[in-house]
């Protein structure tokens, strides 16, 4: 439509009050004659009229440009902009490739795996075959690889439609196998990190993959194969961990879609969770601690309306006292390296993770069970490591110890702590979390040590995202 103008048709209903599409408005504290400042907003008052006839109709002139500006203005969004780079010169797809075996695979995310193992096994299952969804898996693999080499630029979103034509291509052609399952869950599981890469207020889209990629699996049946292999084992991990991250933030994350917006269809297993890894001796540090989190965000989903049974709030508590139980007993070994001994630091790093879902329990789960002095140690332990750790590739545990942050040093210490992560190769861009972390910073300065419902201030904060954020 670009600037031309369009006939609107604007129908005012007697009395109807409009309803606001972004998060309310609400401060941080409960009390009406509260002094400090505060954000208020107050709705225009609406004449009582008769009903609305034919003749009262208006036809107002606008732009496509005017109702843009309108909605940008009226809506309290945090708009995350997106890099593009112009002058980026296209690269044979031979070096693309080898740039993802050497340094772009380190950037896929993933938990209990060597991210170089994951990428290892996205090229192998590749270049199995010669077939559309092989092809598909292909051109994902070199769009994330444009991506993680030179930002947004053409070459990138040129190969990631194409790897977009191929899938749809590959699903045309009737019943898939086992191995072409396999391509199309790893191609939509690149598509999907493409998206969060950069995560700007442009790449929402990463749901739709990863809904579209349960949904594969949930209709091909890859989680009932009977001899899996490694290339699936650690394939499926990865849609496990992204899931269970996906969770967190949609349980806080409420947000209507925009008007005008043109809505993608949902992945029919959108709403539908991957089986949880069956976890043995063997099984890393890395996957229990995804498992636990897990749990957590199930066990808080799960909280005692008010006024619930006593009987129900007993067993839920002496639940919530169990599964902290099980996250304080973990056991990461000292001399844990990755497979590839990429990571010295992992032990530090998977203590650092460890200690954010005990202190995301506490906070979020409404049963006090244990004395704030215990929740203030995890706090400080974690701190301790977030100055010694040089870098942290996951972001869930950066923007739930990052909430904790209270003095100057603290907050400053974990704003160094992403600046020396972003400057490695094997990490993503960090838009959404120090954003939310400076929104959590001022609801905390504002109220003044008065204790607000955590799990109401996440909601409040990220609902102000265009996006649903990730923490992955």
């Amino acid at each position: 439509m670009g600037s031309q103008s369009c006939e609107l048709l604007l129908l005012a209903e007697a009395g109807e009050k409009p309803q606001p599409s972004g998060p309310p408005i609400r401060l941080a504290w409960p009390n009406a004659n509260d002094q400090r400042r505060s954000v208020v907003g107050k709705a225009s008052p609406l004449k009582k009229v008769g009903n609305v006839g034919a003749n009262n109709l208006f036809i107002v002139s606008v732009s496509q440009r005017d109702m843009e500006m309108h909605y940008k203005a009226t809506d309290a969004t945090l708009h995350v902009p997106l890099h593009w780079s112009p002058t980026v010169q296209n690269v044979g797809e031979q070096e693309l490739l080898q740039h993802f075996q050497r340094a772009a695979s380190k950037a896929l995310v993933i938990l209990g795996h060597a991210p170089s193992q994951l990428g290892d096994a996205l090229i192998r299952i590749a270049l199995a075959s010669n077939g559309a969804s092989a092809g598909a898996l292909l051109k994902s693999l070199l769009a994330f690889s444009s991506i993680h080499r030179h930002d947004v630029h053409s070459q990138a979103v040129e190969l990631k439609l194409q790897a977009i034509k191929a899938l749809g291509a590959a699903s045309a052609v009737g019943e898939i196998t086992t191995p072409q399952a396999i391509q199309h869950v790893a191609a939509g599981m690149l598509l999907c990190s493409f998206e969060t890469h950069q995560s700007t207020c442009t790449s929402g889209d990463w749901q739709w993959y990863l809904g579209s990629v349960k949904h594969i699996i949930q209709t091909t049946g890859l989680y009932q194969v009977q001899k899996r292999d490694d290339n699936l084992n650690i394939i499926l991990d990865w849609v496990y961990y992204n899931d269970v991250h996906a969770r967190f933030c949609k349980q806080y994350w409420h947000r209507k879609p925009k008007p005008l917006a043109i809505a993608r269809p949902i992945p029919p297993a959108h709403n539908v969770r991957p089986p949880s890894p069956i976890l043995t001796e063997d099984s890393s540090a890395g996957m229990i601690l995804t498992h636990l989190l897990s749990d957590v965000i199930d066990a808080i989903s799960a909280a005692p309306a008010p006024g619930s049974p006593a009987s129900d709030i007993d067993k839920y508590n002496e639940y919530i006292k169990i599964l902290n139980w099980r996250i304080r007993n973990v056991v990461i070994p000292e001399d844990l390296k990755d497979d590839n001994g990429e990571n010295p630091e992992l032990p530090l790093v998977l203590e650092l993770y460890r200690l954010a879902i005990l202190i995301y329990l506490n906070r979020a789960c409404k049963t006090h069970f244990q004395p704030r002095t215990k929740l203030q140690q995890l706090i400080d332990a974690a701190f301790q490591l977030v100055s010694t750790v040089k870098i942290c590739d996951w972001q869930f545990p950066i923007f739930v110890i990052g909430c904790e942050a209270r003095s100057d040093e603290q907050r400053a210490a974990i704003m160094e702590l992403m600046a020396r992560t972003e400057k490695g190769g094997s990490s993503r861009v960090f838009n959404h979390t120090p954003l939310l972390m400076q929104a959590m910073w001022a609801q905390e300065d504002l109220a003044g040590g008065d204790r607000t419902d955590y799990n109401q201030r996440l909601t409040s904060v990220m609902s102000c995202c265009g996006i649903m954020p990730t923490f992955i």
